[in-house]
């Protein structure tokens, strides 16, 4: 078994999702705020330092949602998918606007069933025929805060921290480190926020 502090591989996100362009040699600081209303299938959007528009999230069909990330002039990058039947806490995703098992790219599920902290492990498409393979990422959600790291290291690839202002929507603060897909990060903190958005319409509901 792989140890804390230790992984397996690490397979470069970059050559599995998007595009080049979505890895640069730099840190990448982005903004995500909700925009989704009862009559828009417009859910997110993400800018820039500039704030200029660098991913939009869709929401697409009617019995069996799924959500779309589009970069800034709408080409389909990622389709997100929910497993049914498992309260939305296990996500496929998919590359560009595919739901094909031939394009699925990477899995996220929660670390364990019971679990008091919120952390999910992140699979690989070349890494889940192995139930007890150790995960290629991990979130570890903390109240106001999100980090993603290496498999089971404490190598961070990116944190997130939410700023929430009185009477106006939350914006998540979203840091890439360099080398690093921002358009993967970026379809993972989204995850994070629909599986909290369905927790809460669960509680309500």
């Amino acid at each position: 078994m792989t140890e804390y502090g230790q992984t397996s591989r690490h397979v470069a996100p970059a050559e599995q999702v998007a595009a080049p362009q979505f890895t640069v040699p730099y840190a990448v600081n982005l903004k995500l705020t909700s925009t989704g209303g009862l009559f828009s299938n417009d859910l997110y959007k993400v800018n820039d330092t500039n704030g200029d528009v660098v991913f939009k999230v869709i929401k697409g069909g009617i019995f069996f949602i799924h959500l779309r990330l589009v970069d800034a002039t709408g080409n389909p990058l990622l389709t997100m998918k929910p497993e049914a039947f498992i309260c939305h806490e296990t996500w496929r995703v998919f590359r560009g606007d595919s739901s094909s098992p031939n394009d699925l790219l990477f899995i996220v599920r929660k670390h364990k069933i019971f679990q008091w902290k919120d952390n999910f492990d992140v699979f690989l498409a070349t890494n889940t025929t192995d139930q007890a393979a150790p995960c290629d990422f991990k979130i570890l959600a903390r109240c106001q805060k999100c980090t993603i790291c290496i498999g089971e290291t404490d190598e961070i690839i990116a944190q997130m921290h939410r700023e929430t202002a009185f009477f106006a929507r939350d914006k998540l603060e979203i840091t890439v480190n360099p080398n690093e897909d921002f358009a993967f990060v970026v379809s993972l903190i989204v995850i994070l926020e629909e599986i909290k958005v369905s927790r809460r319409r669960r509680r309500h509901g």
